[in-house]
């Protein structure tokens, strides 16, 4: 499983992991262990008829989900994980802008929209305006996971290993996996592991995205999760949001700065987590250690 984090270029890898024949693993997320998902136990006819050794699925919000973690224990209890590491800050402006954009929080600006998320994150919210601040906690969170499954379990990389030296990186997946590494240095040099998410990040292009959102998709009641809506208006919003990206690519993108105290605050926030993460993840994992604390 490859827990996270979020916007990590964990895409990327499950790109070349895809490419691998002991390995079966859909596109996208899977979201076996969260509601209303988890009532049908969908991991036991997973890769059913598949010949693959391995069975594998990608959800980064399972990270810092202690629901996600509890079940996927109960249930799964031989699973191993892989986990991305984001430097933080930027992570949470990443996923905030993401969530902005799918229409899950409201168009305000950065550095607004921020401020919004440590009042729901310091209101103790299960929001996902919390969850922007809350799925960078890396360590409080890992620290419950091996407790557990056996620390060796848990291969932990860092977004610049997996961009930046990608065959390093998926030799240590190899050797993880007990799989042979040979596949996925070829999906390597066959582009797969540069197959990342492109990000929006422009205040005007977010707006008119999130508009195209809205009519995409609709709030899944008792989850945080939204759904696609029926034709025409599923049609008309993809065609906003494609709009927006295009618009995005062409003309460049118009980026919000944080202001200094909005980073001062996120980054006290996640130095406050450094001693757990420091803890249970190798040292060349946490590349922004020394940069950003």
């Amino acid at each position: 499983m490859i827990l996270g984090a979020q916007k990590a270029a964990t895409s990327a890898l499950q790109a070349a992991l895809r490419n691998h024949p002991e390995i079966h693993m859909p596109k996208g997320e899977s979201t076996f262990f969260e509601d209303p998902d988890f009532a049908t136990r969908p991991w036991e006819a997973f890769g059913a008829g598949q010949p693959a050794r391995l069975k594998g699925i990608k959800r980064p919000d399972s990270l810092c989900s202690k629901q996600s973690m509890e079940r996927i224990a109960q249930t799964v209890p031989e699973a191993r994980f892989i986990v991305v590491l984001r430097e933080p800050v930027s992570r949470a402006i990443s996923s905030y802008c993401y969530l902005l954009r799918h229409a899950h929080l409201p168009a305000l600006s950065l550095n607004d929209g921020l401020e919004r998320c440590f009042d729901a994150f310091e209101a103790g919210e299960h929001s996902r305006a919390a969850e922007v601040l809350r799925f960078g906690l890396y360590g409080a969170y890992l620290r419950k996971w091996q407790t557990l499954f056996p620390r060796e379990r848990f291969l932990v990389l860092s977004q610049k290993q997996v961009s930046g030296a990608p065959e390093t990186a998926l030799g240590l997946v190899a050797e993880h996996l007990e799989v042979s590494a040979a596949p996925l240095f070829a999906a390597l040099r066959g582009g797969a592991i540069g197959e990342n998410n492109t990000g929006l990040y422009d205040p005007a292009m977010l707006r008119l995205a999130r508009l195209g959102s809205t009519l995409k998709t609709r709030p899944l009641p008792g989850t945080v999760r939204r759904v696609p809506r029926s034709l025409p208006p599923r049609a008309i919003g993809f065609a906003i949001t494609r709009l927006a990206e295009e618009l995005a690519r062409r003309r460049g993108q118009a980026r919000e700065s944080l202001s200094p105290e909005m980073r001062a605050r996120m980054e006290a926030l996640y130095a406050s987590d450094m001693p757990a993460l420091r803890a249970c993840a190798p040292a060349e994992a946490i590349y922004w250690n020394s940069e950003a604390f």
